[in-house]
C-alpha cells in the first residue's frame, strides 16, 4: 500500500533482558524483529547493533517448529550439521538437551515421530547451541497446547538469565508476556508503546 509498517520506532534491548511485543496481526512486529536481526534494511532511519559479532550470534526461532527441520533427518543427524558448521561439541547439545528436558531417545527421531513441544524444544536447543547474543522469538508458542505453551515460555526466560541474551518475544498472550517480560511494549499502527 505504500504506507511504513513502522514509523518512529526508537527501542533498545539490553543483555539479559526479555521485551515482549503484543500487538495485532500485521502490525509489523515480526518487521521489528526481522529489521533487528539484519534481515531486512529500513527504508529509513537507523538500526544499531552489537558491532563486531558474526550474523549467527543473532537468531531468530520461528513459530513453526516442523518447518525449521529436514523430515528426512533424525535430530542428531541434524545437531551434527550444526556442530560440524559451527564447531560446537556434541557434549553442548547433550548439556542444552537434559535442560530442555529432551530424552535422549529423541535424538534418534524424525520430526514427524515428535509431538510439536518436542519439535520447538529442539529448535530452541538448536538455537541456542550457537551462542547468540540476540534472539527473536516470533510466536513460539502459538501452535502449543497449554501446557507446553507455559513450559516453553519458562524455559526461554530462564534462559535469558542463564545465557545473559537479548530477547525479543511476539506473542498473542498477554498473560505469557506479563508474567515472563522484564519489559512489554505495545505495537500499533506502527508505533510502539511500553505497557
Amino acid at each position: 500500500t505504500g504506507r511504513p509498517v513502522l514509523r518512529g520506532v526508537d527501542l533498545t534491548l539490553r543483555r539479559g533482558e526479555l521485551v515482549a511485543v503484543l500487538g495485532p496481526s500485521g502490525c509489523g512486529k515480526t518487521t521489528l524483529g526481522d529489521l533487528l536481526l539484519g534481515l531486512l534494511r529500513p527504508d529509513g532511519g537507523v538500526v544499531h547493533r552489537a558491532p563486531g559479532l558474526a550474523p549467527w550470534r543473532f537468531q531468530k526461532l520461528y513459530q513453526d517448529p516442523p518447518s525449521a527441520f529436514a523430515p528426512w533427518q533424525t535430530m542428531r543427524q541434524a545437531l551434527r550439521d550444526l556442530g560440524r558448521l559451527h564447531g560446537i561439541a556434541w557434549a553442548a547439545f547433550e548439556a542444552l538437551a537434559e535442560r530442555l528436558r529432551l530424552a535422549p531417545v529423541l535424538f534418534d527421531r524424525r520430526p514427524d515421530a515428535m509431538s510439536g513441544g518436542e519439535l520447538q524444544r529442539f529448535a530452541i536447543l538448536r538455537t541456542l547451541a550457537v551462542e547468540p547474543v540476540f534472539l527473536f522469538a516470533d510466536e513460539p508458542t502459538s501452535r502449543l497446547d497449554p501446557l507446553t505453551q507455559q513450559e516453553v515460555a519458562m524455559h526461554l526466560r530462564a534462559l535469558v538469565s542463564e545465557r545473559n541474551l537479548s530477547l525479543l518475544l511476539v506473542t498473542h498472550d498477554a498473560a505469557i508476556a506479563q508474567t515472563l517480560a522484564d519489559r512489554v511494549i505495545r505495537l500499533d499502527q506502527g508505533k510502539i508503546d511500553e505497557l
